[in-house]
């Protein structure tokens, strides 16, 4: 989902699974869709005045790269679902895309390859493209000797093949667990990467707004609580029982040590 930078959403909270420790390092999405939006300089100064210490841009755009020179602001970049496919058969191709600009000046940690490539259908054919493109970026960084940016892909909930309780039967999608998942999570054990993932609890409540419960939703409830037979462990959120859904799935293919980095999450203030 990109959007202008109007609509700040919580970026980049690091969940350690192994310790279930939960560090709120708040950053900014930075889209670019829309109109009347802020000049790069206009917005790295509101950034800044947020305090936020993260950035994820929707691509690699120059301009915004090198405003964010010299700054504390740790940036994630995101290769274009376009692009997969040819980054996944040419590392010529790869190797010069990451020659990134203003790096090192510019804090670059992250390279995110495509965005919510998974949940497309339209994108179906991307799919088996994914990781070796993958591979291919981290061997371009290699190659130019960036040691310091992790790479990973940003997904939606919807990888998995229900949210419903209770989060230890959490699987992902048949069609896409052992032919995606499963080597992308040993790519990103290896390089000691992260599960990006995308978590909006307002996807759910809509698609069933009789069942789940909005304070439930919204983390405001007092009285709505859930604890999984299995786990013994009790949910008073949505948001926490989705993550756990993911960590269980990701335990059920033998990967149950992966940080998870929530690269988007929000509620919509407006709109139908």
């Amino acid at each position: 989902m990109e959007l202008g930078l109007a609509p700040l959403l919580l970026l980049c909270f690091f969940l350690s699974i192994s310790s279930a420790e939960f560090s709120a390092n708040v950053g900014v999405n930075y889209g670019q869709l829309g109109n009347n939006l802020p000049t790069p300089p206009q917005s790295v100064k509101l950034i800044q005045k947020l305090k936020a210490k993260r950035i994820k841009l929707y691509d690699a755009t120059p301009k915004i790269l090198e405003t964010l020179r010299n700054t504390d602001i740790e940036v994630c970049i995101m290769v274009p679902n376009d692009l997969i496919n040819n980054f996944s058969s040419n590392q010529t191709l790869a190797n010069q895309w990451v020659h990134l600009p203003f790096y090192p000046q510019t804090l670059i940690r992250y390279l995110l390859v495509g965005n919510e490539i998974l949940s497309s259908w339209q994108d179906k054919f991307v799919y088996p493209n994914l990781v070796p493109a993958m591979r291919k970026m981290k061997l371009a960084l290699k190659t130019h000797r960036i040691t310091k940016v992790k790479v990973g892909t940003p997904s939606a909930t919807n990888v998995l093949d229900s949210i419903a309780f209770p989060p230890s039967n959490g699987t992902f999608q048949s069609d896409i667990s052992s032919s995606v998942i499963k080597p992308m999570l040993k790519f990103l054990s290896k390089t000691k990467s992260f599960f990006f993932v995308d978590v909006y609890t307002f996807f759910p409540w809509a698609s069933n707004p009789t069942r789940i419960d909005l304070d439930y939703a919204l983390f405001a409830s007092t009285k709505v609580r859930h604890t999984d037979p299995v786990t013994g462990l009790t949910y008073h959120n949505l948001f926490d029982q989705m993550v756990d859904t993911l960590i269980f799935a990701m335990k059920r293919l033998g990967y149950p040590d992966i940080p998870i980095w929530i690269a988007e999450t929000g509620w919509p203030s407006a709109g139908d």
